[in-house]
């Protein structure tokens, strides 16, 4: 990367130069059980709930902790039962520092992105924007210990 302060790549980076093409998607009645599977078969952390090309939700392992476990749920239920509703969605060619200011404040994971049709493309994660921001501070991000000051009590760090 140029020598370009961070400030100004977040205002020009656009979401699309940094996602990955992995889309995990399914309609409003699938079931919870076909969704949680889902999400294990594709390893992935959220579903974007989608009817005919339009984000109507998204469910999140936070949703399927707080409304689904632990509770008396029907497991065949549509998963529009337990998903959040209309979701905050970006667009692909907005900026990386947008999607930053709207996901750290509200502390979301994955936000859909929609095209001018308010059609869903693809999704952007917090993994992502994470990769992205490393690249900035490499040397930072891979070899400072989770907390500088630790003193470990054993050379394993144990």
């Amino acid at each position: 990367m140029e020598n370009q302060p961070v400030e100004k790549l977040l205002k020009e980076k656009k979401i699309y130069q940094i996602i990955s093409p992995k889309l995990v998607q399914a309609p409003p009645d699938i079931t919870l059980r076909d969704a949680v599977d889902l999400m294990q078969t594709q390893r992935s952390g959220y579903i974007v709930v989608a009817k005919n090309k339009k984000v109507v939700g998204i469910f999140t392992e936070l949703d399927l902790v707080r409304k689904a476990l632990d509770q008396n749920v029907d497991w065949n239920s549509p998963l529009s039962d337990f998903m959040t509703v209309n979701p905050t969605c970006l667009r692909p060619d907005d900026s990386v520092g947008k999607a930053i200011d709207i996901m750290g404040p509200n502390r979301f994971y994955h936000i859909p992105l929609v095209d001018e049709n308010n059609d869903l493309t693809n999704v952007l994660s917090v993994r992502s924007l994470i990769r992205f921001l490393a690249e900035f501070y490499p040397t930072e991000v891979y070899n400072l210990p989770p907390k500088p000051d630790q003193i470990m009590a054993t050379p394993e760090g144990g």
